[in-house]
């Protein structure tokens, strides 16, 4: 990491008299192995924030966000997720990178990816979304592909149709550094391994360019990202890009025989748990100490064992949630008003199913509540055939000279 503070240290070392193992020293790649590898990264965060490093932090497990975030501003994915989902269509690389982050959520073949890749680039000419309703559309235009592999692929696209987000513009925090992004509200496991590797996409598209970067990146839970590939081998295009960048970073799992080899290989220092560096074969290893760590260092081919130091976190400060985002787009308001009064039957289900394959899921149903809560819409019960009646909006006269101003 790099060199701004003195305080940035992790512990007290075991082989050396009096002496401390600092973030400086390990250098700029490192690997956080084992069971307590989790700690290691709260550990890890608390002495980079106190040492005056602005790190962005992508905690993909949970473990970090409830821990440090006194001394980090805390955000929920969703509300960066719209964001990240946005191609840059002035550069086919981030479509590309899109693309590798899906094969690696979906596990896909590298038929599949290549697939995928072409309807990804497809949506970046047009600068769009790659949302997963969108990319379950443009799979069926890709010229060239067809049958077995483009019915396959989509089906496994389509399972990810529920993934929303909030529109919001605080990506540019991330870049700067000092952020977490929790990733423990997914709704399910691929969500969030989808959604990290997007977020790795984004930023290291966006610190290809000039402007501000972090001081680091600190991703947990790395193994559900960078998986140890069985059957095939994927390309590893987001991991090649994450590893060719100039960024220092910090990965860690609870789990080490999960993670692409790759990755470990590239990785000269690793940060073992006590239980992680036991468990290795090789006799000729002193054992470490229970509840302490061993930094092993290839560059010199050295090991250095150490106790942790003591956390005092400072008070949290609440995570940002997805509904404190900006207000939703007049071209929303006004198509949700037009739907509710063209039919007669509208809920929120039916007008969020009916309008997301053009907007986000999650923003028109914040949309419909904050219409309803401001007394746009009403919910009234209504006649539906021979069956029982149902509560459905109605737009109010406040709705309708609504409706007529964003028509203008």
């Amino acid at each position: 990491m790099n060199e701004h503070g003195t305080e940035g240290w992790l512990g007290y070392s075991l082989d050396r008299a009096r002496g401390r193992v600092w973030i400086r020293g390990l250098g700029d790649r490192v690997l956080l192995l084992g069971r307590q590898a989790g700690g290691m990264a709260t550990l890890f965060a608390y002495a980079a924030a106190e040492a005056g490093l602005r790190l962005a932090v992508l905690d993909v497990d949970g473990s970090l966000s409830s821990e440090v975030h006194g001394d980090f501003s805390v955000f929920d994915y969703h509300s960066l997720l719209h964001e990240a989902f946005h191609l840059e269509g002035e550069d086919a690389t981030h479509g590309q990178l899109v693309a590798s982050a899906y094969s690696a959520a979906l596990d896909l073949t590298p038929e599949e990816e290549a697939v995928l890749c072409a309807a990804v680039q497809r949506l970046s000419e047009q600068n769009d979304m790659a949302t997963p309703p969108v990319l379950y559309d443009a799979l069926g235009t890709v010229e060239g592909f067809r049958g077995f592999y483009v019915d396959k692929l989509r089906g496994r696209v389509g399972a990810l149709r529920l993934l929303d987000s909030t529109r919001a513009d605080g990506f540019d925090a991330l870049t700067a550094g000092g952020v977490i992004v929790s990733f423990a509200s997914a709704p399910y496991p691929q969500a969030a391994e989808l959604a990290a590797g997007l977020f790795i996409a984004k930023l290291l598209h966006l610190l290809s360019r000039p402007g501000p970067s972090p001081d680091g990146l600190l991703i947990s839970g790395a193994h559900r990202i960078f998986r140890n590939a069985t059957g095939f081998q994927r390309s590893g295009r987001l991991l090649a890009r994450l590893l060719e960048s100039q960024v220092p970073m910090a990965l860690a799992t609870p789990l080490p025989a999960f993670l692409s080899e790759q990755l470990v290989e590239s990785t000269p220092v690793r940060v073992y748990s006590s239980e992680a560096w036991n468990a290795q074969k090789d006799s000729r290893l002193a054992a470490a100490l229970p509840c302490s760590y061993v930094v092993c260092d290839d560059r010199s081919g050295s090991s250095l064992g150490f106790v942790p130091r003591f956390i005092r976190p400072k008070r949290a400060v609440g995570p940002l949630s997805p509904g404190s985002a900006r207000r939703a787009p007049p071209e929303l308001t006004r198509t949700i008003l037009e739907e509710i009064s063209r039919f007669g039957s509208a809920n929120r289900q039916s007008m969020v199913a009916y309008l997301s394959p053009q907007f986000l899921p999650a923003d028109v149903a914040d949309e419909i509540d904050r219409l309803h809560s401001a007394g746009y819409l009403v919910l009234e019960p209504k006649e539906c055939g021979p069956g029982p009646k149902i509560l459905a909006y109605t737009i109010t006269e406040p709705g309708m000279r609504l409706l007529q101003g964003l028509s203008r």
